[in-house]
């Protein structure tokens, strides 16, 4: 019985991607020695720039050959397109798919319209050595010992753009966009420095400064979401709520206007900012959750645990 893996050996690029695909395809071969598993590499040069597509940089296939009837996991969370034929995706038939951040339907909806078999999945960090820069950069949370400002520290496009004309110069907001010099491990030291750390949508919905400010401790500001990870982040429990989720699942916000949404964030900041208990409580629940279900291994444990090879008709 042969398998084909479809996937980038490289992890595009992502030493966390990298580690979790080739350590689900080497667990196989282990796990199920009567199966011939193969690994195919994507052209890229064939694929061009299509993150959507099949063999896309974020996408772990496994295909019957004799059925193609495929079982996709994927990291892409930015409102792909599985469904759509002109992909690429009509030489398949996706009996599984595990992952789909920003999808902006449910997995009801996918089971009912496309027959489709919905988890949802988890994330793990992107930059390399991002596990040890958090690692290297927590301390025990003290709202006393932070500056009593909430931070932003990121790339400044789509909304996020409109929102800076509100929120860039209120009194308890320092806003650091990608000219400020911020990466890597200075990155990660600046947030700490924070009562609270500010998380925009940005292309998807569920960012990493979501899971990098619950690793160093820093409960983050953010809107609700339509999308959740396999284990839920929960509002006012992981983070603090600041408005209603983005009706798309990215960024192109359309149910609430951008002066209305920075009021949100405002306002949520304003009246958490000195709830010490609160805060505290956040930064130990985040933190945890980052311990049990960001790492690599957790992540390949749980796609063990998720995959229904039996839809293949193996």
């Amino acid at each position: 019985m042969d398998l084909i893996f479809y996937y980038d050996l490289n992890g595009a690029g992502n030493p966390y991607f990298r580690f979790i695909y080739n350590t689900i395809f080497e667990r196989f071969k282990v796990k199920f020695p009567h199966i011939n598993c193969i690994q195919e590499q994507p052209n890229y040069e064939v694929l061009g720039q299509c993150p959507s597509c099949p063999g896309g940089y974020s996408h772990f296939q496994i295909i019957n050959p004799l059925n193609k009837k495929s079982i996709l996991m994927s990291f892409w969370d930015r409102g792909m397109d599985l469904l759509n034929k002109d992909l690429g995706w009509g030489e398949y038939d996706i009996v599984q798919y595990i992952g789909g951040l920003g999808m902006n339907i449910t997995s009801k909806e996918i089971k009912e319209q496309y027959g489709i078999n919905h988890t949802r999945f988890q994330y793990p960090l992107g930059v390399p050595n991002s596990y040890e820069y958090v690692r290297d950069n927590y301390i025990p949370y003290n709202p006393e010992e932070k500056i009593r400002k909430a931070v932003f520290i990121g790339a400044v496009y789509g909304i996020r753009a409109e929102l800076e004309k509100y929120l860039k110069d209120h009194p308890l907001i320092d806003w650091y966009d990608q000219n400020a010099g911020y990466s890597r491990e200075s990155y990660y030291d600046k947030i700490k420095e924070y009562r609270l750390a500010i998380s925009l949508n940005g292309h998807g919905e569920l960012c990493l400064r979501d899971l990098e400010a619950m690793g160093l401790g820093i409960p983050p500001v953010r809107t609700l979401t339509h999308t959740q990870f396999y284990n839920p982040i929960i509002p006012d429990y992981h983070y603090i709520a600041s408005g209603p989720a983005c009706d798309n699942a990215c960024f192109t916000y359309h149910n609430i206007g951008v002066k209305e949404l920075a009021e949100h964030y405002i306002n949520a900041i304003e009246n958490n900012i000195d709830n010490f208990d609160k805060l505290i409580n956040i930064s130990n629940r985040g933190r945890e959750y980052f311990k049990m279900y960001v790492n690599p291994s957790y992540i390949v444990d749980l796609y063990f645990n998720l995959i229904k090879l039996d839809e293949l008709d193996i």
